[in-house]
């Protein structure tokens, strides 16, 4: 006995506004040959079917919502907001736990030109920090939690390699929060973090989290001779006590390679 497909008609309509007010094209046939530059080849005939709401796969939505810059969760679902580009925060691989550690990483994310960082809706806390506010997207068979982008910081590449020592394509702006980091980092203040950077290899700062409360931006100093390896977590306030634990207790999530400041 064959299935009746599914016809999702306000899905279809989602594909042909991304097509026709966000990406401009007019016509269905280009809008067929910009995603075959961009992966395997599409026909014209295939897009009319998924702007009449027929079948469309995964994959082929991923590709539509990265060249638009626009969720795949509000593409595909109609659930969230069309504008929120995304963070990945974990590995899909760990998705056998209910609720996985909270990462960042970029792998989802673009830019809308050479040498955009993406800053995303968490603050690295100089006291307390936040995650702000993760969406739940499917990718493939499986899916992954991600931090909304609030805004887009564009730097040169050249600084960001040989003066901020950072990669590019690994690094994030988050925004500080409290003032045990005064004043070096004060509240309000942006800084860069380079999220490739993340175990401890020099006394220097991080932005640091022990897996079950919120991210903090700290300056690290490894304990000479100690084993097992301790390191001490200072607060640049001099108000504030320093602490000591063991290095495998703390997740860096990457070293703070610039600030931005209205100073």
């Amino acid at each position: 006995m064959m299935t009746k497909r599914k016809i999702d008609k306000a899905r279809g309509e989602r594909i042909r506004y991304v097509r026709s007010e966000i990406l401009k094209i007019g016509s269905q046939e280009q809008f067929a040959k910009l995603l075959s530059q961009h992966g395997p080849a599409v026909t014209r005939g295939a897009v009319g079917n998924w702007e009449t709401g027929k079948e469309v796969g995964i994959e082929n939505l991923s590709r539509i919502c990265k060249l638009a810059k626009v969720d795949l969760n509000w593409l595909a679902y109609n659930r969230g907001n069309p504008d929120a580009p995304i963070i990945s925060s974990f590995d899909p691989d760990s998705l056998e736990e209910e609720q996985p550690e909270v990462g960042y990483s970029r792998e989802h994310w673009q830019g809308s030109q050479e040498g955009a960082i993406p800053e995303i809706d968490g603050k690295l806390g100089a006291g307390q920090g936040q995650l702000g506010e993760v969406i739940n997207l499917p990718v493939g068979n499986n899916a992954i939690s991600g931090h909304a982008v609030k805004a887009e910081w564009i730097l040169p590449i050249e600084y960001l390699r040989n003066e901020a020592k950072a990669s590019p394509s690994r690094t994030i702006v988050m925004e500080v929060v409290g003032d045990s980091m005064s004043p070096t980092y004060l509240p309000g203040d942006r800084v860069l973090v380079d999220l490739s950077q993340d175990t401890m290899t020099s006394d220097t700062v991080y932005a640091i989290s022990d897996g079950e409360t919120e991210p903090q931006i700290k300056r690290l100093q490894r304990v000479p001779f100690s084993a097992p390896a301790e390191v001490i977590i200072i607060s640049d306030n001099e108000n504030l006590q320093d602490f000591t634990v063991e290095l495998d207790r703390l997740k860096i999530l990457g070293r703070i390679c610039g600030v931005i400041s209205r100073r």
